[in-house]
């Protein structure tokens, strides 16, 4: 027995040890925004909801998303094209939507690190994402309070694209500061450059087409810019150069560097590209995504307007192993997110059901912008007024039973037509017992929608002023 108790504990160790490894692993996508509904707003619910399905770490496993990048254009033959690299890139990317977001320290982080990345090679930089980057840094410094750190922005962009325009939605106070910056870079010394290269080549300065080379004593202002020349096809060569009077850059292709093979660290992965509608083409595009970080499931969602005030998720989760979607409850809430933790909760829970038990996959394509049903509800003693309530409230073989709810007097209320003359007037009978008034039951049955219902009106004598009504009459219901 002693000898059973250590490899009891050991079995229980390795069965604990099993059941942590099993974990479905999932990767919740950040939500994509519909129409009338802000990006904050989807990623504010996107945070509360994978924050519900971290504390749930006992069932599940949160993995990351991997980077992503657009599929490369296909290369041309003999010639080995470099792109930007993946960390500048991913960076970039995560700047820009940190200042969506309105978290502007990590936005001024990320911005500068995609940046410097982005820059380090002139060859191969993307020149309108760093100008788009250079904005934001400079406009997010100014949201912090940081305005050194923002003007000094602001001088580097200036440099760095001159002749840019901001566009009517910046306010006042920061197109100024942006004026402020280009008069000051007006008057620092400038310098000139000229770029040589192969015939039919073009080149560029900061991202700017200057044309085909020679280019002559382009006059810029002094500091540091960023030469690329490209040449017929598709070979590049970039220099970064730091202009404090003339400078000439000569460009050439076919060294070493240039036209040997770039092995990526990892595969390029595409973005999935949420919408709307999830189909065939969203299913190829979620398996390679899932298996570069070793995950099991996604959860997809879309976030759209429902009515003013309102905001409505549509989800889904995917299977790796099926192939196939689940299409999840729809969830709504207010459109500042302030109603949205219970939401995120009761979406949580369902996600952790289904990861257990898939059910029925759903057909493609998805809509994950289906608009919410709304039911009639009814009072406890609400009476339903045409078929469709009544189908609403109960099945149609229900029985409604109707009762008088006061006494009736005949005099009060005209007789029913019943289509012949009415009975003549009976004299009361002496020997049916004196009695002040009279009283009439209605008894009143109701079988079922369409059937005949038959009204007995009966009357008995007295020797008070009301007259004696007496016959039947039968209606359709």
């Amino acid at each position: 027995m002693s000898r059973l108790i250590p490899l009891m504990c050991v079995a229980c160790a390795v069965g604990a040890s099993s059941a942590y490894a099993q974990k479905p692993r999932v990767v919740v996508l950040p939500f994509a925004s519909g129409e009338g509904a802000s990006e904050t707003a989807s990623s504010k619910f996107h945070a509360l909801l994978l924050e519900e399905l971290k504390s749930r770490n006992d069932v599940l496993e949160i993995v990351a998303p991997p980077s992503t990048r657009p599929a490369p254009p296909p290369e041309k033959p003999g010639v080995v094209k470099r792109g930007p690299s993946a960390e500048a890139v991913a960076a970039l990317e995560s700047g820009k939507k940190a200042f969506d977001d309105l978290r502007f320290e990590d936005a001024v982080a990320n911005l500068k690190k995609g940046i410097e990345g982005m820059l380090s090679d002139p060859a191969t930089a993307d020149y309108e994402g760093v100008t788009d980057a250079y904005v934001k840094l400079a406009a997010a410094a100014f949201r912090m309070g940081e305005e050194k750190e923002a003007k000094s922005a602001l001088i580097e962009f200036a440099r760095f694209a001159p002749n840019y325009e901001l566009s009517a939605g910046f306010p006042p106070i920061f197109q100024r500061e942006f004026d402020k910056a280009k008069k000051r870079l007006e008057k620092q010394p400038k310098g000139s450059v000229t770029i040589e290269g192969p015939s039919g080549s073009t080149a560029f300065l900061d991202g700017r087409d200057l044309g085909m080379v020679p280019v002559n004593d382009e006059i810029i202002p002094g500091g540091v810019h960023y030469v690329k020349v490209e040449g017929t096809k598709g070979e590049k060569f970039g220099q970064t150069i730091n202009v404090t009077g003339p400078v000439k850059v000569k460009a050439s292709f076919g060294g070493a560097g240039e036209r040997a093979p770039v092995v990526a660290s990892k595969p390029v992965i595409v973005d999935p590209a949420i919408t709307s509608s999830l189909d065939s083409g969203t299913q190829s595009r979620l398996i390679p995504y899932l298996k570069s970080v070793n995950a099991d499931w996604a959860l997809v969602g879309y976030v759209y307007k429902t009515t003013d005030s309102q905001l409505t998720a549509g989800t889904a989760l995917f299977s790796v192993r099926k192939g196939q979607f689940a299409a999840l409850t729809p969830v709504s809430f207010d459109t500042d997110v302030l109603t949205a933790n219970t939401e995120a909760f009761k979406l949580s829970e369902e996600v952790v059901k289904r990861l257990t038990s898939f059910g029925a996959p759903a057909s493609l394509p998805v809509n994950l912008a289906t608009r919410p049903r709304t039911a009639t509800v009814l009072a406890k003693n609400d009476t339903p007024n045409n078929t469709d309530d009544i189908e609403a409230s109960g099945p149609k073989s229900k029985k409604v039973v109707l009762l008088p709810q006061k006494r009736v007097n005949p005099e009060d209320q005209p007789p029913p037509d019943m289509g012949e003359k009415p009975p003549e007037e009976i004299k009361p009978d002496p020997k049916a017992g004196g009695s002040a008034g009279m009283w009439i039951g209605i008894g009143l049955g109701v079988v079922a929608a369409g059937a005949a219902a038959t009204f007995g009106i009966m009357g008995a004598t007295s020797t008070g002023p009301f007259k004696p009504v007496t016959g039947t009459v039968t209606a359709t219901w």
